[in-house]
């Protein structure tokens, strides 16, 4: 919502040339500007809606143009930070329910936003995202969706995304995720407008690592939604890249994969990113720092409701061991779970349903009010849980046969609103 128009991207990548991310940038970042100046004007002419419209648009064609460049080219930081700037004069052009948010942790600061539903004690989510997500893009994903629906939302990014190292440099990622969860936990549980009793927590991508072990590790967080679960990252990393790499030598790791960079968009994408990110030098350093971020030391400890989600994409690109090992925790889990799948018929396919972010909020939602209902579910609300649970089934099967068919029964039958 309200993020970026059709129109205007398929305009910048018409003039965008084929894995190069300098005319990518170049693209998008004109884009961004001419919204800007189209905002300035928007705002001589007291329209302050439409101004914030524009910079809105600005903030995503900023932070996208920002994407692809390496940590050390200067126009990076530059557009990140006119991503937020855009988005903060967005909300300066009317008025808001929304905050600006400083959180102290550990002497620096950790940025997001708190989106207020109303007068008194709110039911109040806590939105993170992954490797490299911002809080402007999670703001336009659910920050207005949640106070429409009566939910504070409380954005943030922690150690290691792109916000947060911007204002923290060297803050990089921790697997011990519910350190810092906790100090925003601690924040809104100081406000008078949140409910203590109905705090949930949603992780986006590598969220879907994130937020499960906060929830496991803080029990102040009552529900967690993973978006994807993110069980062995380590796991899913070896399966995704050749298995060489993973066998060599550390020198010809870098060697190799430094010529990877010089090829593939993707590697040189995430290797740059890894480096701020991690504070890594190497490509073997990089390949070693997702070790420890896996969910396995706290399946037993992981006991608040969880909701699932994936997209038919990611069910499709899995390597059948990835999801061997993601069903294999369900299955030892005590919470209950509950499982929702996107399809690509539906539009929203993508990862963490990019591609139509508008259709996760009516998933996610009756899922969250369910959670926290004071009473049993109803026979409506088991019927909706089996029915998404068939349908989670019949996109696994889809791609994959039927190796886990049974045990995706199993997991409805033993856990599905237990």
């Amino acid at each position: 919502m309200g993020g970026a128009g059709v129109g205007e991207c398929l305009s910048a990548i018409e003039r965008i040339t084929r894995n190069d991310a300098d005319s990518w940038a170049d693209e998008f970042g004109a884009l961004a500007t001419r919204l800007v100046q189209g905002a300035e004007a928007s705002l001589q002419s007291r329209d302050p809606v439409s101004a914030a419209e524009r910079l809105k648009r600005a903030s995503t064609y900023y932070r996208v143009g920002a994407f692809y460049l390496s940590c050390e080219d200067p126009r990076q930081h530059e557009y990140r930070r006119l991503s937020r700037e855009s988005f903060q004069r967005a909300l300066q052009c009317h008025p808001t329910r929304t905050e600006v948010l400083r959180i102290p942790f550990e002497g620096a600061t950790l940025p997001g936003y708190f989106v207020s539903a109303g007068d008194g004690r709110n039911p109040t989510l806590l939105v993170l995202g992954g490797f490299d997500s911002t809080a402007e893009e999670l703001m336009l994903w659910l920050g207005t969706a949640c106070s429409l629906r009566g939910w504070n939302a409380l954005v943030f990014e922690g150690p290691g995304q792109p916000g947060a190292l911007d204002m923290n440099p060297g803050l990089v990622f921790r697997p011990d995720y519910e350190v810092p969860v906790g100090r925003v936990i601690d924040y809104a549980l100081s406000r008078p407008d949140v409910d203590a009793q109905r705090l949930a927590l949603i992780g986006y991508s590598f969220g879907g690592y994130l937020a499960p072990r906060a929830a496991a590790c803080d029990s102040r967080i009552r529900a967690v939604i993973a978006n994807p679960l993110g069980v062995d990252i380590a796991g899913a990393m070896r399966m995704a890249l050749p298995r060489l790499l993973w066998k060599l030598p550390e020198r010809w790791v870098d060697a190799a994969f430094g010529a990877l960079t010089h090829v593939s968009v993707t590697a040189r994408f995430f290797f740059s990113r890894a480096r701020e990110a991690f504070g890594v030098t190497t490509p073997s350093q990089f390949l070693r720092a997702w070790e420890p971020y896996n969910l396995w030391s706290v399946q037993d400890t992981l006991v608040a409701p969880l909701l699932v989600m994936f997209t038919e994409d990611e069910i499709a690109e899995a390597p059948r061991q990835v999801l061997a090992t993601t069903f294999e925790f369900l299955r030892g889990l005590r919470s209950p779970l509950s499982i929702r799948g996107f399809a690509r018929l539906d539009g929203a396919g993508a990862h963490c349903q990019l591609d139509s972010p508008e259709r996760m909020p009516p998933v996610l939602f009756p899922w969250l009010n369910q959670a926290f209902a004071t009473g049993s579910p109803s026979h409506d609300d088991l019927r909706v849980d089996a029915e998404a649970a068939d349908a989670a089934a019949q996109l696994v099967s889809k791609h994959h046969g039927r190796e886990f068919d049974s045990i995706m029964a199993e997991l409805k039958g033993r856990f599905l609103r237990t």
